[in-house]
């Protein structure tokens, strides 16, 4: 079913997993704080447990009751590429709290720039858990025709166009400011040096 996107945000604060579009592909969304939210976002996607997932915030103050402290690097590139394709990996200050999403390297977070991706994250109180909206091993969805196709009409998606870039970038950063390229996506590698020097 296709819902405006007040609807898609209290479905996420209900504990439903919700589809939406990003300035790259559709996600998929679930409460972060939520297990079985996020047991059924794994279940459609069908992703292995082990493997972290993304977290949809609103901006870089959000980051700071979640974090130690946020290093430098990642300052500079928030300021720099948010809202935007780039998501950081960092370590959290809990990290039993994020154990569904988080990896070995921390928990990667995510400003959209697209304006339906952007409004969930100020709607729903809590961080949302993000990944590319397609089941693992297939290309993520572009479109809304694309996600009923593969979920069926029961998949609630919020009204709005995926924006065709290509995925983000992401880069882990250590709390020492380290940087490591996991993905090299919308945002080269080169233009993320430059920015930290």
């Amino acid at each position: 079913m296709i819902v405006e996107v007040d609807e898609a945000a209290r479905l996420l604060s209900a504990g439903r997993v919700v589809a939406y579009p990003t300035e790259t592909v559709f996600g998929l969304g679930a409460d972060v704080f939520e297990p079985r939210a996020l047991e059924a976002l794994r279940a459609l996607k069908n992703r292995d447990p082990d493997r972290g997932l993304s977290v949809l915030v609103r901006d870089l103050s959000t980051l700071e009751p979640l974090l130690s402290g946020i290093p430098e690097a990642a300052r500079l590139l928030a300021e720099r590429f948010w809202p935007g394709p780039l998501t950081l990996v960092l370590a959290v200050s809990d990290s039993a709290a994020f154990s569904g999403v988080a990896t070995e390297l921390g928990v990667g977070f995510r400003c959209s720039s697209h304006p339906t991706a952007a409004q969930l994250a100020r709607l729903v109180e809590r961080p949302i858990a993000s990944t590319s909206c397609n089941r693992s091993g297939e290309e993520p969805c572009a479109s809304t025709c694309e996600v009923r196709q593969r979920f069926g009409p029961e998949l609630p998606v919020a009204r709005g166009r995926a924006g065709g870039l290509a995925p983000s970038t992401v880069v882990a950063i250590s709390p020492a400011g380290e940087l490591r390229i996991l993905r090299e996506g919308a945002i080269p590698a080169n233009d993320l040096f430059t920015v930290v020097g």
